[in-house]
């Protein structure tokens, strides 16, 4: 177990000149009209399904023992598919306050080995978290192995319009490279609910969002549809049944906007303000 925990993700890439809205427009005027045209077409990632699971909540919480548990479960859903997952949560603090996205250094095909791992993670209680940072590191381990799923759980999430934006350029990424999102959000904050639905609505990813104190039974066959799309991508989740399953794929189904709508920008640059 030496040595398993963690390297930090990568410097922020140098800001282009070109700013993130542009750029992202860009994307998905692009993507559009290669659907338009016929030439975008939803990949399968092949072999050895590989996930990351991403946990945004301070360690020692009942989200995080949650997540534990999920992935035990995520793990017994995929027996005898080779699962592999890099485990990916929030460090400590830089010097402006915000934290850190680190990342296992391997994949783990085990879940007490898994638990271990995420008994040993430390996530310190920060000021804020920017979803962007999980998914660039996404997207860097996509380019080294292929990745069929990421799977983000968390409470708060702090991001501007700008940095939504970024994160939306990596989901989109992520997307023509095969790998789907999903983004589960633990607990009611308003505003990010609005961040993450408005993430979802540009990249094409799933969003859910999960109230321990009324939806426990709901999650949970939400958490296993999802479980089966990680194994086995989509005709696993088909054979899973159930409203569960056929919501799930209706969120795969959805393509991302072909442009983003002025008023979701000044809806998410409003709550940044308040």
């Amino acid at each position: 177990m030496a040595n398993v925990l963690t390297k930090r993700a990568g410097p922020t890439a140098p800001k282009q000149a070109e700013d993130a809205a542009s750029r992202l427009k860009s994307d998905l005027m692009k993507d559009a009209l290669g659907r338009m045209f016929g030439e975008e077409v939803e990949k399968t990632v092949p072999g050895t399904p590989r996930v990351i699971p991403a946990l945004a909540n301070h360690a020692q919480t009942a989200g995080w023992d949650r997540a534990k548990v999920l992935q035990r479960a995520m793990f017994k859903a995929a027996a005898g598919s080779g699962l592999e997952m890099n485990f990916a949560f929030y460090g400590a603090d830089n010097a402006a306050g915000v934290r850190h996205c680190r990342i296992t250094t391997r994949w783990i095909s085990d879940p007490d080995d898994m638990a271990v791992v995420m008994d040993r993670a430390e996530c310190s209680c920060g000021c804020y978290v920017n979803i962007r940072d999980v998914l660039a590191q996404a997207v860097k381990e996509a380019e080294e192995r292929p990745l069929r799923a990421v799977i983000i759980v968390g409470d708060a999430f702090h991001d501007d319009p700008d940095g939504l934006d970024e994160a939306a350029i990596s989901a989109n990424r992520l997307r023509r490279a095969g790998t789907r999102l999903f983004l589960i959000q633990l607990g009611d904050d308003p505003i990010t609910a609005r961040r993450l639905q408005y993430l979802a609505r540009v990249s094409g990813g799933a969003y859910f969002r999960f109230d321990p104190r009324t939806q426990e039974r709901q999650f949970s066959e939400m958490w296993k549809a999802v479980s089966a799309y990680a194994s086995g991508g989509e005709e696993a989740v088909k054979m899973t049944g159930g409203q569960a399953a056929t919501l799930l794929l209706q969120h795969l189904k959805q393509e991302p906007m072909s442009i983003i709508e002025k008023r979701d920008r000044v809806r998410v640059d409003s709550d940044i303000k308040k």
